[in-house]
Parts: structure tokens; sequence; C-alpha cells
């Protein structure tokens, strides 16, 4: 991903549970700059600031979620 400036910006994705089970809510977020590098394991307890947006485009809404911070959490 490019910055307006024309930097380099890492970007990857990451797919976030709440807790509460088999049923609870999922969400696939973006996470970008230097928190994109960092890496989790599937199952790990993670606290994560997230930032929705919804943006509309030729009549079809879009929901973006964005990971601003995410710190795991120990047991």
């Amino acid at each position: 991903m490019t910055t307006q400036k024309g930097e380099q910006l890492a970007k990857s994705y990451i797919r976030l549970k709440e807790l509460g089970g088999d049923y609870a809510d999922e969400y696939s977020c973006a996470v970008l700059g230097n928190l994109a590098q960092c890496r989790f394991q599937a199952g790990e307890t993670v606290a994560a600031t997230l930032r929705f947006r919804i943006f509309e485009n030729n009549g079809n809404s879009y929901q973006d979620v964005t990971a601003i911070d995410i710190v795991k959490l120990h047991p």
C-alpha cells in the first residue's frame, strides 16, 4: 500500500473473534503500518481497538474495519 506522500505502508489482515463461544461475532480487519508486521497465533487472547467505517459506492453500502491497536493479553 502506498501513502499519499508516495511512501510504502505495510498492510495485512487479521480475523478477530469476540469472547463468547462458538457463535460469537467475528471481524475481518485491515491492519496498517508497524502493527501489520506483528504476528499473532490462532487462539491467542488479545484486546483490540477497532475503527468501523461505512461508505457507499454505486448505491451499495460497504463496511470497512481497521484494527488501530492490538495488545496480547496473558492468561
